[in-house]
């Protein structure tokens, strides 16, 4: 097996790796994105590490799901992976400089939400991994979405759980026709019996892996969502997804 040093990297303290744990080696099989770790997500391409005994059945299976990877980014991948263990933009490596990076856009997009009237994750005590941010909509924030938006017609979508609009929903719509931010409804997150029970109405996701300009912008729409101020008539800041 690997160095459990090497498994754990040094670049996410307090994260242990599964397979670093006694035992788990023979049984994990890690799975890694360069589209993810390179923001690169057309690329398409990943690698896998485990025993050989669990990367045998990948190798199997490859074929038949993905037929032919492009041989010109799994050049590109092969040659990315060494310098990213170099020294990069003042970081001893490339991976400390993407975790300071992502760090400091959920902070600031985090601070926005906050000041918009969203709770989100204390992320000293809580998981911080990903490139996302569940957001919980309070009453404060509730009372500032027209009574309307939760009756008919709004409230009638077939491609909501049950074709009923939830809180989150509302709240999405909401901000996208009239506050000018694209975000998403958390409930497509959940089974559709726990969604139309009404678990995912208190939610939003957003997305932090965006460019520091499109982060400012969503900031700026965002502290018009307990205002009176209508913002949609601008092009709408997209912060739903990668």
């Amino acid at each position: 097996p690997p160095p459990k040093e090497e498994l754990m990297g040094t670049s996410c303290p307090g994260h242990v790796h599964f397979a670093s744990l006694p035992n788990m080696w023979d049984r994990t099989i890690t799975v890694s994105s360069a589209g993810k770790t390179f923001s690169a997500t057309g690329w398409q391409v990943g690698w896998c590490i485990a025993p050989s005994h669990l990367i045998a059945p990948v190798h199997q299976l490859l074929p038949y799901v993905q037929f032919c990877a492009s041989t010109v980014i799994q050049e590109a991948l092969a040659r990315t992976l060494p310098r990213a263990d170099e020294p990069f933009e003042g970081y001893n490596n490339y991976y400390e400089y993407l975790n300071s990076t992502y760090r400091r856009k959920r902070d600031l997009l985090g601070k926005a939400l906050s000041e918009a009237g969203f709770a989100i994750p204390d992320y000293d005590k809580t998981p911080g991994g990903g490139f996302f941010i569940f957001a919980r909509i309070t009453p404060e924030l509730k009372k500032a979405i027209p009574a309307e938006r939760l009756k008919p017609p709004y409230s009638n979508n077939p491609a909501a759980p049950g074709g009923v609009v939830g809180l989150d929903w509302a709240l999405c719509q909401w901000m996208a026709e009239e506050k000018g931010v694209l975000c998403i409804p958390s409930s497509p997150f959940f089974s559709r019996e726990r969604a139309v029970a009404g678990d995912s109405d208190e939610f939003i996701r957003v997305a932090f892996c965006k460019q520091d300009e499109t982060i400012e912008r969503a900031a700026k729409a965002l502290r018009g969502v307990r205002s009176g101020s209508v913002t949609g008539k601008n092009k709408p800041v997209a912060i739903n997804g990668s």
